[in-house]
């Protein structure tokens, strides 16, 4: 059977059962299905993702605060309706 993931042919007892009773295998060998549901990985991201929330925290001027992840979010603030009535009053 062929794994979805890494693309390799691999024999059938590398594949476990998503379904028992109708004998439906998972797309992915246990091996990949390993590292997508790496705990640590997800840990990681998840501290990493509060990280940069924490840090990314912008006051502006117009009394507003939010978080931009990136210079997008700063333009989308800087032309938004609230920040143009606050800044020029």
């Amino acid at each position: 059977m062929e794994c979805t993931k890494c693309k390799k042919r691999l024999e059938l007892s590398l594949f476990s059962y998503k379904n028992f009773e109708d004998k439906i295998y998972y797309l992915h060998c246990d091996n990949c299905r390993e590292k997508i549901n790496n705990d640590n990985k997800k840990i990681y991201d998840n501290i990493t993702y509060l990280y940069v929330k924490n840090n990314n925290v912008i006051l502006c001027k117009c009394g507003k605060r939010y978080i931009a992840f990136r210079n997008y979010h700063i333009t989308r603030h800087e032309n938004s309706k609230y920040h143009k009535e606050n800044i020029n009053s």
